[in-house]
């Protein structure tokens, strides 16, 4: 049986780096919770045991959330794990890309830029993209409401397709049933791309 000992120190260093921040909602959990469940999602639901692979889920936002960096990672766990979270880490678009932008045009920015990075992801990072998505999506069916609600499930189903089925069908069909995809929507969102 693996020991998972850099797993082990993974989880010490996300509850240490995201302590004193929490999710979204009311009675929120500390939002170490979040990069746990996307583990434990991972480990349980698809099947993961690559420790690398769940390692970097724990991590998956420590670099938008926290003062960590990438070359901090990779110093503590490793190339490997520093360049999965490297590829699930999302790129912010610079103040010059939004200048004059309302807010709905800089979300619609922000999606494309998320949408072209799944496009270059390797599969390790679109599992972890895919069981974030998951708890993301279940936690904003309970906490958000609305053209907000509308939107992050608009936004899901692009990412859906943009992710291949065949990836982890699992966590795919669960995000698709989160959102209530009916099997047309599913086929349909197989087939068609996001477009700006």
């Amino acid at each position: 049986m693996p020991e998972f000992k850099k797993l082990q120190r993974a989880l010490v260093y996300t509850v240490t780096q995201h302590a004193g921040t929490y999710r979204d909602g009311e009675a929120a959990v500390p939002y170490a919770c979040h990069p746990v469940e996307v583990m434990l999602t991972l480990r349980f639901e698809a099947g993961v045991t690559d420790e690398n692979t769940l390692a970097a889920a724990l991590l998956h936002d420590t670099v938008e959330g926290t003062p960590s960096t990438i070359e901090e990672i990779s110093n503590i766990f490793g190339a490997e794990v520093a360049e999965i979270v490297a590829n699930v880490t999302r790129v912010e678009p610079e103040d010059s890309e939004i200048k004059g932008l309302n807010k709905d045009e800089v979300w619609m920015l922000r999606t494309k830029m998320l949408l072209d990075e799944i496009a270059e992801m390797p599969k390790e990072a679109l599992l972890i993209k895919l069981s974030d998505r998951l708890s993301n999506i279940k936690e904003s069916e309970k906490t958000r409401s609305g053209y907000k609600l509308e939107r992050y499930r608009r936004q899901t189903v692009w990412i859906l397709q943009a992710i291949p089925r065949e990836t982890q069908p699992k966590l795919w069909n669960a995000i698709a049933a989160v959102i209530g995809m009916t099997e047309e929507e599913v086929q349909a969102a197989e087939r068609f791309k996001f477009e700006a």
